[in-house]
Parts: structure tokens; C-alpha cells; sequence
């Protein structure tokens, strides 16, 4: 640590060498006087001012207090901007993507990876087609949870390698997206007439289902393509449409018996259960499923699809280094984010965006593109950013961006065309570009269907949503508790956008009376304050802390935290705000932004990087739900807190019976609840 007065005799600035700085002020005894208050704040501004435009170095560390300034913080949903800042190195940016990823496995409840079922795939029905065929398929992803889909494979024989065996196909995953009825979308004939006038499409068979054009061209590519399922689509009914894809609109959850929850509910967040989760195990187990096929080159498999299956494609390639490549259409951008539920997950965008997950297929090929709907500035906005990092690999050619920014949101003929020719690419196949299609025989949906009587549908419906959780979480909870390790990292990953919003406070020590510090926000707005006694004097033993509520007249404490709802959030000791949305899901909020929880505790983190003389030596004392506030802090600087006290009075996490307590921390349950927090080194230290 560093001192330095600058010359002044009413500012000394303190680095320490954890980066956070204490501002220590001296102020007149003249000043003390109640009506005189005002002006002291306006001297010490005025002082703090001129300092810092004297010295850029004395800039980054000074802070003027205002206890009265409102925060510039508004909560992000969606709609947002989330630009991509490439890192400078690819070592860094290796470092960052290791992060980045188990930030997107923890949030989809993918860390620990729950048991998957074995792939037994039950293939029937084969059609055969021009050029290709087409077979019913279904597999369990879940233990009694179903991937549904079609499987199309090129006709013509395989040539032979030298020693006779079949040379094995290239193969592409393709989720559909948000088009009715999802793998049965069929537009109507005054649909289908709109978009050849428009030149969209090309043939009446791809203008009546685009979804089927993309796969049957590609198997007449010489590629095997599974077309599968989204939940609630199609033959996937396990888990209705009207929950995956409508929560909210039909009115709250149902209530389902003690000891069971549903998705979207505080026990399912504390668990990192949702829809977003569900399906790409679904997508992971499709993988899986065509990595087992005997003429399926497992070095040569992608996925592509579009708005909602863009999502899936991006996501899937993110965390999946088994895709050589992969094609997400009209979903990568640094705006919108994904409007559905079946898109977000708490924690999944805290501190990122579309772009950056995209980013994380790098240095595998991937081919982005922008229409006439949130991707449309992608050219200047997004794709810069990706050429960039792809750069740090030398592989500037291996990420393309196709504008098409006359047509709408689409996975039309113009687009699939681009895809055509990066598949073709990808895959080595020496086909002649461009790659134009041909009419098909379009199927609906009593075709497609993969359930008659020889082959009934499964159970579905609110009870096996709650069976299905149930079974989820005893499986990974099982897991937990068998690995301390896999603990840790759990906690580690839900906590660390605390760290972040810790690195960007500031301590400042105001040496009156009562000697009180202040924890800032960069904005200059107060987000937690120290209380020390009077009878205290210099010598403080026990910190107590307290969120968003005044310290007791009786305290048995030397000093109080006061953790204070600040961030411009409109908020209570036990409610906090929501996005505006008419789904009231919790994956809209805490997609974007970290909960309250998360704020607190960078508020405690900050202060004990701060070191305040003697701190070395507090007893961080507290009751209740803010017991979990001392023992996460404790949890993250262990080194920096050498004793706790802590009363929870029956607190804990899987007891939060709404997503707007101020106490929601998502992954929390999962991890094993506030015991899992306090193992080993909190309760050692009691």
C-alpha cells in the first residue's frame, strides 16, 4: 500500500495493492456544525475536483461522495447492447473463453453434466425420395424424455476406400426455430406465392417449407442430416408449447405437491433447471446419436439452423468441440438476444453477449449472417469483432458474414444458398457453387409424424415436468456431494460476477467522528457504508453486517456494514426489481444481469481488499438470510477474513418461495445451499 497527500493537507489517497484505493479526508473542525453541513460537501467536492485535474494519475483514484447522488445503473434486459471486446492475445483470450464456457455450462445446468440415457435410437417408416430418404426417429435424451426428429440420408451408393470399406459421410444437425409447428411448418399457398414474387424462394415445394429444403438439398449433397425437434414442437409434446415457449401468458405455475417444482419457479432456478438447458442436452444427445452411425464421419459434423435454432447452433458449437463448424442464421448480433424463454437462462449473459458465445467456435469455420431485423447491423457491429479474433489465430478466412439485409428475419433460398457453399467448404465435398436447389416432394405433418400405434407417444404434462426435475436434480446432486471439487467450482462460477462489480468499487475513509468508510460505485453513487461505535473508538473486534436495513441502538457489535440498495434499483429488504416483460420468467432478469445477492456481496469483497487497519482482525459477524452474504464473501477472499460469526436462524436458499427475493441466487440449491457455501473453511473458522 501507498500514500501520497498530493500537497494537500485535506486529501491523502491510499493504492492498495489489490488495485482499490481509500480516499482519506481531514476536514476542518469549522465544518462541523450541523448548518454547515452543506457546505462542507461542496468544499470537499470542490477539493476532490481540483486534485484530480491537476494529476491524470491522481484521476483514476479519487472519488467525490455525494450520499444523495443517484446511480446511472438501470438493470439490462434483452433489447441491450452487447458489443464484444476482443482481447489483445490469444492467450488471453484462450483464458477468457475456459471462463466464458463454464459460465454457459453452469448456467444451463450442464455442470456436472447430468446422466444422460443411452442413445437407442428407434429408426421406421423409411420413405424414398428423389435422391434421398427420409426415416422417423426417436431416442431418449433424459432418462424418459424424448428427442423426436427426421432423418435424411443421400441416396446414391458411398464409393469404397482402397481397402473396400464404405467412406463415411459428412453429417449436419439442423434445429428449426420459432416457425409454427416447428419440423411440420407448411406455409399457405398465398404465403408460398409471396415469397417466390419476392424471390425469397425459388421452388413452390421450398416456399411451402423452407425447414425441409435445407435438409433435403443437403442430403442430395451427400450429407446426413437429422432434423429434430424443439421442446413443445411437433412430436416433442412432452413438455407443452404453452410451457416452453408461452410461460407467463396463461397465467402463474400450478401447484404440484410438497417436495416437487416446476421449471421457471425459485426451486427450479436454485437448481439451473430450464427450458434453454433441456434443450441443448437434447442437442448434445443428437450429436451423439450421429456420432454412432456406422456411415457418419465423426471428424465432419455441423450444425445449422435459424432465430431460435440459431440460438441452439451457437450455443451448442460454443461448449461442443466436436462440431467441425457451424452456421447459426439470424441470431448473432449485439442486439436482441433471443426473445424467448427457450433462449435464456439466468446467469447465461451476465457480462456478454451473442457475439462473444459465438466467438467461442473460434478457430473452427463459422459462418454468420445479417437480414433485415436485429443481425442487420452486423456488418459494422459484431462482425468486425469476430474477424478480429479469429485473427488471432491467422484464420481471418475461416468466419464469413453473408448480408442480406433486403429480406426479413428468414432462412430463406438466398441464405441457405451461403450455407450451401460453407458446407461444401467445410466438408471437402468439391461440389460446383453455386449450389442451387430443386423441387421435392414437401411432406406434412401426419407424414412426418414418428408416433402411430406401433410406436405410442410417451407421458407427458405437468406432473412429468416435476417427475423429470425431481429425477435431474437427485442425479446431479449426487454427483456434487461425491466431488468437494465440483462444488467449489460450482460456487466459484455462480459468484464471479460479484468479483467483477468488486473490481469497480471504491473504499473512501472520511476521518470525522465516527470513523466511517463508504463503499462507491464507479458512478459516484454510495453502495455500502461502515458504521463504527463510538465506545468503539480505534479497537474494533465484531463487523456486523446488515443488508438494505439501519444498525440496532443495542448492537453488541463495534462496527456495522450496511449493505444499501443502491444500482438504481427499485428495491426493498426483499424484493427486487424485474425487466419489464409480459413472460414473468427469471431468465429475462438474471440472464442479464446479477442478482442482488451478487451486488451485496461485491459491496463485502470490495472492503476486504480494502484492508482497513485492523481489519485483519474483525469478527464478520451476521444473522439470518445475511449470513449467506458473509459466508460467500468468505468463501471468495478466505485470506482476507480470519474469523465469522454466523447465526442463519433456519435460512436457507431452497426456502425462497419468490424470484424476486432479494436473496434468489441462482445455482445456490444446486450447490449444495448454504451449507455447500460453508464447507470446509467457514465453519472451520466459527
Amino acid at each position: 500500500m501507498s500514500a501520497r497527500s498530493n500537497g494537500n493537507p485535506a486529501l491523502t489517497i491510499l493504492t492498495l495493492a489489490s488495485g482499490a484505493s481509500i480516499v482519506t479526508t481531514q476536514r476542518s473542525k469549522r465544518f462541523h456544525s450541523a448548518k454547515r453541513v452543506h457546505r462542507a460537501k461542496q468544499i470537499l467536492t470542490s477539493c476532490l475536483a481540483i486534485a484530480c485535474f491537476a494529476s491524470d494519475a491522481l484521476q483514476r483514484d479519487c472519488i467525490a461522495v455525494d450520499p444523495d447522488k443517484k446511480s446511472s445503473y438501470a438493470i439490462k434486459d434483452l433489447d441491450g447492447h452487447f458489443p464484444f471486446a476482443v482481447p489483445a492475445t490469444k492467450e488471453a483470450w484462450e483464458k477468457r473463453a475456459e471462463e466464458l464456457r463454464m459460465q454457459i455450462e453452469v448456467s444451463l445446468g450442464l455442470f456436472p453434466k447430468p446422466t444422460l440415457a443411452p442413445i437407442r435410437p428407434v429408426i421406421h417408416s423409411a420413405q424414398l425420395k428423389d435422391g434421398y430418404t427420409i426415416e422417423k426417429v426417436y431416442f431418449e435424451s433424459l432418462p424418459g424424455l424424448f428427442v423426436t426428429g427426421s432423418l435424411y440420408r443421400p441416396l446414391e451408393k458411398k464409393s469404397a476406400s482402397k481397402d473396400g470399406s464404405n467412406i463415411k459421410r459428412p453429417a449436419v444437425l439442423c434445429p428449426h426455430g420459432h416457425w409454427p409447428n416447428g419440423r411440420f411448418y407448411y406455409t399457405s399457398d398465398d404465403e408460398a406465392k409471396r415469397d417466390l414474387a419476392s424471390g425469397a424462394e425459388r421452388f413452390e415445394s421450398a416456399a411451402h417449407s423452407p425447414l425441409q429444403a435445407r435438409c433435403v438439398q443437403m442430403a442430395r449433397m451427400g450429407i446426413v442430416v437429422f432434423h429434430y425437434d424443439m421442446l413443445g414442437y411437433a412430436d416433442s409434446q412432452q413438455i407443452s408449447m404453452q410451457r416452453v415457449h408461452g410461460f407467463g401468458l396463461h397465467g402463474p405455475n400450478p401447484e404440484v405437491g410438497a417436495d416437487r417444482w416446476l421449471l421457471y419457479s425459485p426451486k427450479a432456478e436454485g437448481m439451473l433447471q430450464n427450458i434453454l438447458g433441456l434443450q441443448t442436452i437434447n442437442t448434445l444427445q443428437s450429436l451423439e446419436f450421429l456420432l454412432q452411425m456406422p456411415d457418419v464421419d465423426p471428424a465432419r459434423i455441423s450444425i445449422t439452423g435459424a432465430s431460435g435454432g440459431g440460438t441452439q447452433t451457437f450455443i451448442a458449437s460454443a461448449i461442443e468441440p466436436r462440431f467441425a463448424g457451424a452456421y447459426p442464421v439470424v441470431m448473432v448480433s449485439t442486439s436482441m438476444q433471443g426473445g424467448c424463454t427457450c433462449e435464456n437462462a439466468t446467469g447465461l449473459r451476465v457480462d456478454t453477449g451473442n457475439v462473444e458465445i459465438a466467438a467461442l467456435t473460434a478457430p473452427r469455420p463459422l459462418g454468420v449472417n445479417a437480414a433485415n431485423d436485429w443481425t442487420r447491423d452486423m456488418a459494422r457491429d459484431g462482425f468486425p469483432e469476430l474477424k478480429r479474433l479469429y485473427g488471432l489465430y491467422g484464420a481471418e478466412d475461416r468466419v464469413n458474414l453473408h448480408v442480406a439485409t433486403h429480406f426479413p428475419h428468414n432462412y430463406n433460398h438466398v441464405t441457405r444458398v451461403v450455407m450451401y457453399g460453407f458446407m461444401n467448404k467445410l466438408f471437402g465435398l468439391g461440389l460446383p457453387e453455386p449450389i442451387l436447389e430443386q423441387e421435392f416432394d414437401v411432406l406434412k405433418g401426419d407424414q412426418m409424424t414418428v408416433w402411430d400405434k406401433d410406436h405410442p407417444s410417451p407421458p407427458g404434462g405437468i406432473d412429468f415436468e416435476a417427475d423429470l426435475l425431481k429425477r435431474w436434480s437427485d442425479d446431479v446432486a449426487k454427483k456434487i456431494a461425491a466431488s468437494p471439487d465440483i462444488r467449489s467450482q460450482g460456487w466459484k462460477a455462480i459468484l464471479q460476477p460479484a468479483e467483477r462489480i468488486a473490481a469497480s468499487l471504491k473504499v473512501v475513509r472520511e476521518t470525522e467522528g465516527d470513523a466511517r468508510w463508504s463503499i462507491v460505485n464507479a458512478d459516484g453513487s454510495k453502495v455500502g457504508s461502515v458504521f463504527i461505535k463510538p465506545s468503539a473508538g480505534q479497537s474494533i473486534r465484531s463487523v456486523h453486517v446488515l443488508a438494505g436495513r439501519k444498525p440496532e441502538s443495542d448492537s453488541p457489535h463495534d462496527a456495522t456494514v450496511i449493505l444499501e440498495d443502491a444500482w438504481g434499483i427499485d428495491v426493498g429488504t426483499s424484493v427486487q426489481s424485474l425487466v419489464k416483460n409480459p413472460r414473468p420468467a427469471p431468465c429475462y432478469t438474471y440472464g442479464y444481469n446479477p442478482p442482488l445477492f451478487l451486488r451485496r456481496l461485491a459491496v463485502l469483497i470490495a472492503l476486504a481488499d480494502a484492508k482497513p487497519e485492523g481489519s485483519e482482525k474483525w469478527v464478520w459477524a451476521a444473522n439470518g438470510a445475511e449470513s449467506s452474504l458473509v459466508a460467500a464473501a468468505d468463501a471468495l477472499r478466505p485470506d482476507r477474513i480470519s474469523a465469522v460469526k454466523l447465526d442463519p436462524q433456519g435460512f436457507e436458499f431452497d426456502r425462497i418461495d419468490s424470484i424476486r427475493d432479494a436473496y434468489l441466487l441462482p445455482g445456490a440449491v444446486r450447490f449444495g445451499g448454504l451449507k455447500g457455501l460453508m464447507e470446509p473453511h467457514t465453519t472451520s473458522k466459527q
